[in-house]
């Protein structure tokens, strides 16, 4: 089993899916993008009443002019929360693998990746409990060698897997994991900036044989998402028709969740409490949040949230063409 092969089923058209969610099967015209239970999907933390937009309902905050067609990106894990119902204990782990993918390439240069790779603790050791959403909050610049993900014309593809398995014996090595009087660390990075297709397969197949007689049961799994990240990308992937959706994201806040969850996650309208890493329904008041969170349905949910910066750029300046 190959848990890491990159693009082995093709796109995941969240945007289609999304359409649709909800319809009558006599006004389906043709038949629906299919999700896996544990395929995960993207939405966008907003404010206003919807609190959270759909991929298809994000209109691009950037432009993506001609004089700066292109993204550079830095993103940050904020918060990983686990769902109640995983059964975490002691020696429960996690492997991450999180790919963005450019979609479009500048001239004759090579279509590039960027491969973040990371160790999660689930179990918190030192409190004797499952680890808290905060705990796995972590800057990937270090793995990335502090530069940016450049996506050449604004669109790219997402992939994100988390497996869940029993500490194999490499696996502290390879993360680093750092041991301490004070504390413990629960996530460390790995990353490969800027690498191409073959060599981020290399990598994928790296972990596979790591982890092949660790029978890791996938928490995330995913065909790659593609999405707009400027007006103008937008319109490069709907051909400028209001009526053809794209998926799209701004900068901001994601959530990572399942798509088993999606429904619940649109319908609760959560507000993110950032300095806790939770998500809780707008109905809960900060101190419900944290006195009582058996109340709170986000806890039974498995989802991570992800700060995204973004700045418009042309790639093609300081280019040896």
């Amino acid at each position: 089993m190959k848990f890491f092969d990159n693009n082995t089923e093709g796109y995941f058209d969240q945007a289609k899916w999304e359409r649709q969610k909800g319809k009558p099967k006599e006004e389906i015209l043709f038949e629906s993008e299919s999700a896996d239970g544990k395929q995960f999907i993207l939405m966008q933390l907003a404010g206003g009443d919807q609190r959270v937009l759909s991929s298809t309902d994000v209109t691009p905050a950037l432009e993506g002019k001609p004089e700066k067609p292109d993204i550079n990106m830095t993103l940050d894990f904020d918060s990983f929360q686990i769902g109640s119902n995983e059964g975490i204990d002691k020696d429960t782990r996690a492997t991450l693998q999180l790919q963005i993918g450019q979609e479009e390439t500048r001239d004759s240069l090579d279509k590039l990746f960027y491969c973040i790779n990371g160790g999660l603790d689930l179990f918190n050791e030192i409190k004797g409990k499952a680890s808290e959403a905060k705990d796995f909050k972590k800057s990937t610049a270090a793995a990335l060698g502090k530069k940016p993900i450049s996506m050449p014309k604004g669109i790219g593809e997402i992939s994100l897997k988390v497996l869940k398995h029993e500490t194999p014996t490499w696996w502290q090595r390879v993360f680093k994991f750092a041991q301490s009087d004070t504390g413990k660390e629960l996530f460390s990075l790995v990353g490969f900036p800027g690498i191409t297709e073959g060599a981020v397969k290399c990598v994928s197949n790296m972990l596979d044989t790591l982890l092949d007689k660790n029978n890791p049961e996938p928490l995330f799994q995913s065909r790659p998402i593609k999405a707009a990240f400027t007006k103008a990308a937008q319109q490069d992937l709907n051909g400028g028709l209001d009526i053809n959706r794209v998926s799209c994201l701004n900068p901001g806040f994601w959530i990572m969740a399942r798509a088993k969850d999606y429904d619940e996650i649109i319908r609760l309208k959560p507000i993110y409490y950032g300095g806790y890493g939770l998500l809780a329904p707008e109905s809960m008041k900060e101190p419900e949040v944290l006195k009582d969170k058996s109340n709170n349905p986000f806890t039974k949910i498995t989802y991570a949230i992800i700060r995204v910066r973004m700045a418009e750029v042309d790639l093609r300046q300081g280019m040896v063409l």
